[in-house]
């Protein structure tokens, strides 16, 4: 595959400059969602409104008529539903007077068929035939980081499909390879698992993050279908397929819980830019590498999960991760 151009900058301003260079009108009289996340209240390390309002002008300048999207979450709370997700969007700056253009929060799909896998997509992309994606990089506690992979695969898709892409990680339990050495108990972020004289898991508490699975080293564990950066890589691809789409992610504010956690945890890392280009896993891909730069292994160091193994899953899938990084 021929490498993506990435073109990485330190400076907000200069990403105007970016966005010019991979050409934005492309996007000349379509309707373009902006997919980013809004913030979970509490958490305040999303993407800044101001952030939204430039990339929505570099849009509106190149002709094409943005929307700020995003869908509602499978976890209780204000998110949940459309209208509660709209008085977050609100109170975070995320109001038309502020971004420059409509916020859109979706909840229903359409079904689609990606790796045999059903995914419902967001309506709202479904119908796109072009997007950008705007993330912020950070870490996540069961999938290793969060980026451009991550936005998509759990926030481009419904409830019923986010519930569906955990559960396929969840572990099955072999009783006769077990030696109940108690490992995967520590490992689980959910205490979802007990050990005694059995194996037990309370599967309403399990979250699907497949840690367990990794942690057990007898092989009594394995995931039910898949692990979960495969699944976030299906879910993904499902959002994106003969699409055109745009990636920005922001790397600022690196810390150590996802958008949707409302304690964010610790800086891991210090800001680093942001970069812009037309590949998902190119973009995460070169976002890792300029975090390993400052603060090698931090994600992996910190969530005990490998973050590049969404990069690689979404690589078996087509997408393509090798990239030229072009400083501005």
């Amino acid at each position: 595959m021929t490498p993506t151009d990435v073109y990485a900058t330190t400076n907000q301003e200069a990403l105007s400059s970016a966005l010019a260079m991979i050409d934005l009108r492309r996007f000349a009289g379509k309707t373009v969602p902006i997919k980013l996340h809004m913030g979970e209240p509490g958490n305040p390390c999303f993407v800044r409104p101001e952030l939204a309002r430039l990339v929505a002008d570099a849009i509106r300048h190149a002709r094409g008529h943005p929307f700020l999207f995003d869908t509602v979450v499978a976890y209780p709370g204000d998110r949940s539903h459309r209208r509660g997700y709209e008085r977050v969007a609100q109170q975070h700056g995320f109001t038309r007077a502020n971004v420059g253009c409509h916020v859109v929060i979706g909840e229903r799909g359409v079904r689609v068929l990606e790796a045999d896998v059903p995914i419902e997509v967001a309506s709202q992309i479904y119908d796109a035939d072009c997007m950008l994606v705007l993330s912020h990089v950070k870490g996540h506690i069961q999938a290793g980081f969060g980026g451009a992979i991550k936005n998509l695969g759990m926030g481009g898709v419904t409830k019923a499909s986010k519930r569906r892409v955990h559960s396929m990680s969840m572990p099955l339990h072999d009783a006769h390879t077990c030696t109940l050495c108690g490992l995967c108990v520590p490992a689980c972020p959910s205490r979802a698992l007990t050990v005694d004289s059995e194996w037990h898991i309370n599967r309403r508490a399990c979250e699907g993050c497949g840690k367990c699975v990794l942690a057990c080293t007898t092989g009594a564990l394995q995931f039910e279908h898949m692990s979960l950066a495969r699944g976030l890589a299906i879910s993904a691809m499902a959002c994106i397929r003969n699409m055109d789409v745009v990636y920005v992610n922001s790397l600022h504010n690196i810390v150590e819980n996802c958008d949707c956690d409302c304690s964010p945890g610790r800086v891991l890392c210090q800001d680093v830019g942001y970069l812009a280009g037309t590949g998902a896993a190119a973009v995460d891909a070169a976002s890792l590498d300029l975090i390993d730069q400052v603060e090698p292994q931090v994600f992996e160091r910190y969530t005990g999960v490998d973050p590049r193994e969404q990069v690689a899953c979404a690589v078996t899938l087509g997408m393509n991760d090798q990239y030229v990084l072009h400083r501005l």
